[in-house]
């Protein structure tokens, strides 16, 4: 197994950028779902689940803070990006640092082999590694994984899919077809979640081998 691909996904439910290095800590990829979409009146973080028009933007890390680029519209920062995004999605929201932890769902580091994918746009299912060489990574639940020289992970669950990667994207379609097939030969589940057990630096091509 290899390291075929890293993503990093700034702002929580934005779409995220493919690179070539990251560094990982306890709380997972560096800049990665490290903003939110928040909601001025309630302080919800907004999600696609609720709002799928947040998977037609896109964010991007520059320096300490984040480039948002709405559909049609040139890139903005700041202030520029959240009044921007206020009139597209019609309510006042703000681009919020995450206080402590990362906006995730459930692990901070999320898993998934090439050949799980077939035909599937990768970008469906926000992954922060892309392993290739495997066909599958189900078996390795349980398991701890050394991911190059340095950064080591226990993989702990397979991930569950909720409705998001059906949902359209930049140059993808809505398809409800993809949770169908999941259902019906996956159990609703594509890729794996992983606890970081040491950190380091991850680059595109390295080794991966269970330890």
């Amino acid at each position: 197994m290899r390291i075929g691909g890293l993503w990093r996904h700034p702002v929580k439910s934005l779409q995220g950028e493919p690179i070539d290095s990251v560094l990982v800590t306890a709380a997972g990829v560096v800049g990665d779902r490290a903003w939110g979409v928040c909601d001025a009146a309630s302080g919800a973080v907004l999600s696609a689940k609720r709002e799928p028009r947040l998977l037609l933007a896109t964010a991007t890390v520059a320096g300490e803070g984040v480039v948002v680029r709405i559909p049609r519209q040139r890139d903005r920062r700041g202030s520029g990006a959240d009044g921007a995004l206020s009139a597209w999605l019609g309510r006042e929201v703000r681009v919020e640092p995450a206080a402590e932890t990362p906006y995730v769902d459930e692990a901070h580091l999320h898993l998934l082999a090439r050949g799980e994918l077939g035909e599937w746009d990768v970008r469906r299912f926000r992954p922060n590694v892309l392993i290739d060489d495997v066909d599958t990574l189900d078996d390795l639940v349980g398991e701890r994984l050394a991911l190059g020289p340095s950064v080591v992970v226990e993989v702990v669950k397979r991930t569950k899919r909720c409705a998001m990667p059906t949902m359209a994207q930049p140059g993808l379609a809505k398809d409800v077809g993809v949770s169908r097939a999941l259902a019906r030969d996956r159990e609703l589940r594509l890729g794996v979640y992983a606890r970081v057990v040491t950190v380091g630096r991850l680059d595109v091509g390295m080794p991966i081998t269970t330890v």
